[in-house]
């Protein structure tokens, strides 16, 4: 028995412990580990905790898009719950993406006049399930340097074909 009467799990000469983002139990040895706050978090691996971090940074950032869309800090906890389902189909990059490109559209949305604030809330979680899943992400391109060298310009513009007025013109 550990501390507090809870059992220390063994395996072999091995110490398991939880993933903070699989839930499976794995051996301590091979676990990427963080101390937070003086507390020990396991993962998997490294990318797994960069991928968690990721997914907050990107979850914080679309909380502030959509307070600053309704111009306040909404409080009301129904927006996290919706969140969380369009989260089951869709990633919280594809939504924060949705949402910068079409901020314009909504702040217009939001700009009516609602009973409640939980009304106006499942209105804009409404358009955002509407439309994002005809959404295509777009990434930013970048413009290739190529190493290759202009010789000469073969081009050679073509006359412009005369028009009915320049016909006339000829006539008198």
């Amino acid at each position: 028995m550990g501390g507090f009467g809870l059992p220390i799990l063994f395996r072999g000469d091995f110490m398991l412990v939880k993933c903070k983002c699989h839930s499976e139990k794995i051996d301590r040895g091979t676990a990427f580990k963080v101390i937070i706050n003086n507390k020990n978090e396991y993962y998997c691996t490294e990318e797994d905790y960069l991928r968690i971090q990721n997914d907050k940074e990107t979850r914080k950032n679309l909380l502030d898009k959509i307070n600053n869309i309704f111009g306040y800090v909404i409080t009301n906890t129904i927006l996290y719950k919706e969140l969380s389902e369009i989260t089951k189909v869709h990633s919280y990059s594809k939504i924060n993406s949705y949402v910068n490109e079409n901020s314009q559209m909504l702040e217009k949305y939001m700009g009516k006049s609602f009973n409640n604030e939980y009304g106006k809330i499942k209105y804009f979680t409404t358009i955002i399930k509407n439309n994002i899943k005809d959404y295509i992400m777009t990434t930013p391109t970048s413009i290739k340097q190529s190493d290759a060298e202009v010789v000469g310009v073969m081009y050679k513009a073509k006359s412009r074909k005369k028009s009915m007025d320049a016909y006339l013109d000829e006539l008198e």
